[in-house]
């Protein structure tokens, strides 16, 4: 359903709300144009070498939406 995805490392939550009341503001509709979720950061017991950065996840229906915001905001 939502197949193209924008994924933003080292975002935090805030900035994914922040970027959520961006997508509301243009007209766009949680749940039917896109969704969003927050990744934290994944360590190993070791050291960095099996760690994933945090990041900010959104998927849209439509492919112009993922490529504007990708432009947008990375």
């Amino acid at each position: 359903m939502f197949e193209h995805e924008l994924r933003i490392e080292h975002a935090s939550p805030d900035d994914g709300i922040r970027w959520q009341i961006d997508l509301m503001a243009s007209g766009l509709v949680s749940e039917k144009d896109y969704v969003w979720r927050y990744v934290p950061s994944k360590y190993d017991n070791f050291g960095l070498y099996n760690s994933a950065p945090r990041a900010v996840v959104f998927e849209f229906r439509d492919p112009a939406l993922a490529t504007f915001y990708k432009l947008k905001w990375q």
